[in-house]
């Protein structure tokens, strides 16, 4: 999967010439998010809602960032508008999100509003304890885990 997808167009057009077993992570309030969204599906690719959740490190948060202490109405709110705006989504995984994954109660509440539209969870994993297995316990939400992240270090050799 390549996330971040939605804000540089021409890099990304040359991404989605790549083979379509490549799923590619739209951000969902990105100015170009429902535009790449259409051009990876009619490409074969797999698409998923690329949604900013709230990381442990205190940095400024992009609009509509989800965060453990969110009313479950306002979890519903963002993820609706997540969906409206990345067309052909099948799943939904965490940018960023330390601070939300590895919290149970927070967890809990994105696993029932994403019931809601049929979406699996790719968890990316971004904190060695998240919640997001067990909040989906009881719900009809897959969840999968990332294995490797390409960009952890900047050594070519390493990415290879």
């Amino acid at each position: 999967m390549i996330d971040d997808f939605g804000y540089r167009p021409h890099t990304e057009n040359q991404v989605l010439a790549l083979p379509p077993n490549i799923s590619v992570a739209v951000l969902p309030n990105a100015p170009h998010a429902r535009e790449m969204a259409t051009k990876a599906h009619n490409s074969g690719h797999e698409v998923l809602i690329h949604l900013p959740m709230a990381p442990l490190s205190k940095q400024p948060l992009e609009k509509d960032t989800l965060r453990p202490d969110m009313s479950s109405d306002e979890i519903e709110r963002i993820i609706r508008e997540a969906v409206n705006n990345v067309p052909y989504a099948v799943g939904l995984n965490n940018h960023m999100g330390s601070a939300m994954t590895s919290s149970l109660f927070g967890m809990q509440k994105v696993m029932q509003a994403l019931e809601h539209y049929n979406l699996y969870f790719l968890d990316s994993m971004t904190i060695g304890n998240s919640q997001a297995m067990r909040a989906a316990s009881g719900t009809g939400v897959k969840v999968i885990k990332r294995k490797v992240f390409l960009d952890d270090t900047q050594n070519e050799a390493d990415i290879r």
